[in-house]
Formats: C-alpha cells, structure tokens, sequence
C-alpha cells in the first residue's frame, strides 16, 4: 500500500507538534463518526450535533475553496505544505486506506463524503421534526 503525504512528512518535527496533530486527527475522525453514524442516535442532541456540524463543514468547504481546516492545521503541525488541489488531501480517502485498505479516486471519496454528510445531515432533520420515528 502506497504510503500517503502525512506519513512521509519532514522528520524533524518536535514531539508537541505531531502530539497536537495526532489529537486534530483523532478530533477529525471523531467528527467523520459522528456525521456518519450520528443519525442513528435515539438522543436528540446528537441529532443536532450532526446537523451543526455537518452545516459548519459545508460552509467551511464552501468559504475555503474544498479545504478542511482540520487538515489543513494538521498539516502546518506536521511541516507539511498545502496541496495545490483541495482533492489532493482528502481525509476520507486517507482513513478509508488506513482502515479497510479500499482506495477509491479522490474526486469519488469527495462525492462519497457529500453524499453521506448530506443524507445524515436530512435524517437528523427529520429525526428532529418528526418525534417518535
């Protein structure tokens, strides 16, 4: 399995640096769990939590031309320059390899991302709207 950006990074970072990136990528993935999965809680205020956060990131997505900051701060820790393509440092496509060895296009664990943000985004709403189901 090819060996991604993160890890192949400047070796000459301190140890405060990748201990605040490690947290920002355990931050980033419990934030991909929570709009993934988020939306099968029987609690209303992690339906909200979806929907907020979910909101958040779009909005981030959309005023940072496709950038995560999340990433991106992971990134300045590690001494890792910023890609030229927001597609270029898909943090799906990273744990998706990391975890279950799948490695899938960029631009198509982009649109898998969108999709499933936005489904969880809609039944978290109607979750809300709708007591009881």
């Amino acid at each position: 399995m090819e060996r991604g950006v993160f890890d192949q990074g400047p070796k000459d970072v301190t140890f405060l640096n990748r201990a605040v990136a490690h947290c920002l990528y355990m931050t980033h993935m419990a934030v991909t769990f929570l709009v993934a999965l988020g939306w099968l809680s029987p609690w209303d205020s992690i339906l909200w939590a979806v929907i907020i956060v979910y909101a958040i990131t779009e909005i981030l997505w959309v005023t940072r031309d496709g950038y995560c900051i999340l990433t991106d701060l992971e990134r300045w820790f590690l001494g890792i320059e910023k890609p030229e393509n927001a597609l270029q440092q898909n943090f799906i496509k990273r744990v998706l390899i990391k975890l279950f060895g799948v490695d899938m296009s960029p631009a198509m664990s982009r649109k898998m991302t969108v999709i499933w943000g936005r489904f969880s985004f809609v039944v978290s709403s109607i979750r809300l709207a709708s007591p009881g189901l």
